[in-house]
C-alpha cells in the first residue's frame, strides 16, 4: 500500500491529513509532519525517523511549496533514498488520489494524478462571469 507523508510549515500537514480522512475515512497510510514550530525537531530528523519506522518502498513525500525550506530539507532525503518520491505543492485532491491508489503508482500514473489535482484549481469568479455572459444557469 502507498504511504504518504505530508510535510509543511506549521500545522498545514496535520490539517490536510484530517481533512482527507474526513472524506476517505481514517487512513493508517497518511502521516503528517510539521516544521519550524518551537517544540519540533528539524523536519529532516523527523522524516528519517518516520521512514525508518514505515520503510522506504511506495512512499510519497508531499510538501507544501516548492523551493520552501521544508521541500529543500527533504530534497536531501530524496537524494539519499531514491526509492521515495518527493512532490512539492500538495493539495487535497492529490493527497486523496495518492492515498486511494491500491496499486503501485508508476511515473505515468503519478503525472496523471498531479495533472488532475492541478485541474481542480478554478477561478470561480471567472467561471461565474462566463456563465452569466452565455446565459447559463448550470455550472
Amino acid at each position: 500500500m502507498n504511504k504518504i507523508v505530508l510535510a509543511s510549515h506549521g500545522d498545514l500537514a496535520q490539517g490536510m491529513r484530517q481533512t482527507a480522512e474526513m472524506i476517505i475515512g481514517t487512513s493508517e497510510n497518511i502521516y503528517a509532519l510539521s516544521a519550524f514550530r518551537d517544540e519540533d525537531e528539524a523536519i529532516g530528523v523527523q522524516m528519517e525517523r518516520l521512514l525508518e519506522k514505515i520503510g522506504y518502498k511506495d512512499v510519497y513525500l508531499l510538501t507544501d511549496i516548492f523551493g520552501g525550506s521544508v521541500n529543500n530539507d527533504l530534497l536531501t532525503i530524496q537524494q539519499a533514498h531514491p526509492e521515495v518520491t518527493l512532490i512539492a505543492g500538495m493539495n487535497l485532491p492529490l493527497v486523496i488520489s495518492v492515498a486511494t491508489q491500491f496499486q503501485q503508482i508508476d511515473e505515468d500514473m503519478l503525472g496523471h494524478l498531479i495533472e488532475e489535482s492541478q485541474q481542480g484549481m478554478i477561478n470561480c469568479k471567472q467561471l461565474l462571469k462566463q456563465q452569466i455572459q452565455i446565459g447559463g444557469d448550470d455550472l
